[in-house]
This record gives C-alpha cells, structure tokens and sequence, in this order.
C-alpha cells in the first residue's frame, strides 16, 4: 500500500510518499523525526540498543550522518546516538510532521 501525505511547512507544500511497513530509522532524512512504531528483536545487537530508549514510542530525530550514509546520527531524548544502517533497518517508525 502508498500513502502520499502533502503539507504545508515554511510557506511550501510539501509531498512525501511512503511504503507501508517500509519506513524504517534508516529512511528518516536529515531533520526528520519519527516516533518508533516496531522493533525487530531477531538480532541481538537490537535488544542491545532498546536498553539505550530505542523502544516502541520514542520519539526520534535524524541529526547527521557520516560521509557515505553510515552510521546515522540521531537525537533520542536529548542525546546522540549513532547507529549503522543495518540496525536502524530494524526500527520501523511513523513520521511526525511538522506544524501539523
């Protein structure tokens, strides 16, 4: 299923389109937050990651990443966190909008 979500941000509309399960941390862009929805505890290093707040609910923010793509930063309660690419697959997350 595709959902196109348009909205108005800064004077500009705006129009994103998404798959259905196939938003993940991985797929946040630069300056985007998403609350996470799912989290695949197949891999270890995940259940890792959940004791640092990586858990269903929390809200997140993709803040940078390195040359390349990997790792990820991101700000999760008012820290930074750095995730590779292959973990943050793991995290799926819906999209907060902003002024909305």
């Amino acid at each position: 299923m595709r959902i196109i979500i348009i909205y108005f941000l800064n004077g500009t509309w705006l129009k994103k389109a998404m798959e259905m399960g196939s938003y993940t941390l991985a797929t946040l862009k630069r300056g985007e937050k998403g609350i996470i929805k799912s989290v695949d505890t197949s891999d270890p290093q995940v259940q890792r990651l959940m004791v640092l707040g990586l858990v269903e609910g929390a809200e997140i923010e993709h803040t940078n990443s390195a040359i390349g793509g990997d790792p990820i930063e991101f700000r999760l309660f008012g820290s930074g966190i750095s995730l590779r690419q292959e973990h943050a697959r793991y995290f799926q997350v819906s999209p907060i909008v902003a002024g909305g």
